[in-house]
Parts: C-alpha cells; structure tokens; sequence
C-alpha cells in the first residue's frame, strides 16, 4: 500500500468590476491518494535424492574349520488308486460306515530335549518322513596353528536343506453314508485326526507328522551349521510341492482333525503336520547356519 500527496493550483478568473484593475485568484489543494495492490506469488520446487550403495565383501583367506549341513528329500506318489464303499451291516452290531480312520496323539511327546521325531498314519499310500541333519565345527581357539604361524582365523559354517513332494495321476472315490436327523450329524467321523494334550514342554527340535487320509506326503526337516567363531555362515532352503491331475470324489463322508490342548511351551525348533484330508503335501523346512561373533557399532 502506497501513499502520495498531490499538490495542485487552479488559477481563477474573476470578472472585473468597476474600473478595478482585474486580479487574479488563487487557491491551494491538498490531495490525499490511497492505492491498493495485491500480488500473488506461486513457487514450485522439486527435489530428487537418489542413493545406491554396493556392499561387496570378499574373504579370501585360510579357515580352521568348516560345519557343512545337507539335507535332501524326495517323496513321491504318482498313479495310486484308493477306494472306499459302504460295508455290509452286521446284524446285532452298529452300524459300519465302511471307512472308520482314527489316529490319536494323547498326553504324548511330552517334556522331552533333543531331537525328537514322531510319525503317525493310519491312512492308504502315505509318505511320511522327519529329516535332521546337524554340522559342528570346533572352536577355532583350541585347533591346531595354520601354516606359517598364522593361528586361527575363523571358520565357515553351510547349511543346506531341499524337500521336493509330488502327487500326481491319483484317483480317490469314497462313498460313505451320513445321517442327519434335526440338523446334528449323528454319523461319527469316518476319519479323525486328534493331538490331545501332546507336545508340550519340549525343548531342542520336534518334528510330528499325523494322518488318516489318502495320497499324503508329510515331512520335517532340519540342516544346521554352527561353527563357534565362525566368519561365514551360509544357509539355504529350498522346497518343492506339486499336487497335478488328481481326482477326489466323496460322498457323505464325515472328517475331523484337532489339535487341542497341545504344542504349548516348547523352546527350540518345533514342527507339526496333520492331515484328514486327501492327496495333500505338508512339509516344514528349516535350514540353520550359526556363527558366534561380536559386533558393535558407534556413533559420534
């Protein structure tokens, strides 16, 4: 906002009267101005930051030892055939639903240490497997001295663990008969799966596997490394599963599977597969490379 003042003269003009000689007028003006201006002001700023940083270690060096862990495993089931009908009712007796699977895990796999493998079936065709495999170097510290008096350097510690699971061309037909009477399915279960009260307080590595279908593939694996004062620890795991042209046809039948009350309080490593069902693949991997070091970062 700006302000000026204007200074002006008017010159007037009178008439003459009389024989009075004419005179001239004057007269002063003040002008007070008041000017308004508005400015409008738009700034774009654009700011790119773009960071690539490459990290590239390489040892080349001698090691006093190595831990090197390998765990393969192939299950296969290819071309099977199961089938399931109604039985015959035998006078006296309840009635038989042809197909009655139980497999039960009760108050079981309690409070153990280590390593600990379970496997429980009661189905057609079933492949079933618990895999550990366990490397341990020993300490660097108390080795023998390299050559050349250089001492000891380190050690490396690889673990490598690969499942692959197929199911392929299967065919499955049951035929079962339920009865329903005021919406509760009086039929019992054809197949049950139970873990009751198991697999609790364990400590180390478990591995459970429980079925009571058809055409299943269950699995637990387990490759570890360790190599105290380790500089290298490699792990790695790979797991394949195909499940391909299958066919399940079921009529009426009656599944159950539960895990109750169980799989509590455990340390370690601790794997479970169930299965009521048909032509599944379940597996647990686990590749472990350890090393003991000591790391510390500062800031100024």
């Amino acid at each position: 906002m700006d302000m000026q003042k204007l200074m002006g003269r008017v010159l007037l003009t009178l008439p003459m009267v009389a024989m009075a000689m004419p005179v001239p007028a004057q007269a002063s003006l003040d002008l007070l101005a008041r000017i308004t201006k508005e400015k409008d002001i738009k700034v774009t700023q654009t700011v790119e930051i773009e960071k690539n940083i490459l990290i590239a270690v390489r040892l080349d060096e001698q090691y006093a030892g190595a831990a090197e862990a390998d765990s393969v495993s192939n299950q296969l089931n290819t071309g099977n055939d199961v089938r399931g009908n109604i039985s015959d009712q035998v006078p006296g007796f309840a009635p038989s639903y042809g197909i009655n699977r139980t497999a039960l895990i009760q108050r079981s796999i309690n409070s153990n240490s280590g390593i600990v493998g379970v496997n429980q079936d009661s189905g057609n065709m079933v492949n079933q497997g618990n895999v550990v495999a366990v490397a341990l170097t020993t300490n660097p510290a108390t080795g023998p001295v390299l050559p050349g008096g250089t001492g000891q350097i380190g050690s490396v510690a690889n673990s490598q663990a690969e499942a692959d699971q197929i199911n392929t061309n299967n065919n499955l037909l049951q035929l079962e008969r339920t009865i329903i009477q005021n919406g509760e399915i009086l039929t019992p279960p054809d197949m049950r799966a139970d873990i009751e009260d198991s697999i609790n307080g364990n400590s180390g590595a478990i591995g459970v596997n429980q079925n009571v279908g058809s055409m299943n593939n269950q699995l637990n694996k387990l490759a570890i490394a360790i190599g105290p004062g380790a500089k290298v620890a490699l792990s790695e795991a790979a797991l394949g599963q195909v499940n391909s042209g299958n066919r399940s046809e079921e009529i009426g039948t009656h599944r159950h599977a539960e895990i109750r009350g169980s799989v509590n309080n455990n340390s370690g490593i601790v794997a479970v597969n169930q299965s009521g069902g048909s032509m599944n693949n379940q597996a647990s991997v686990v590749s472990m490379a350890v090393l003991t070091s000591r790391v510390a970062i500062t800031t100024p």
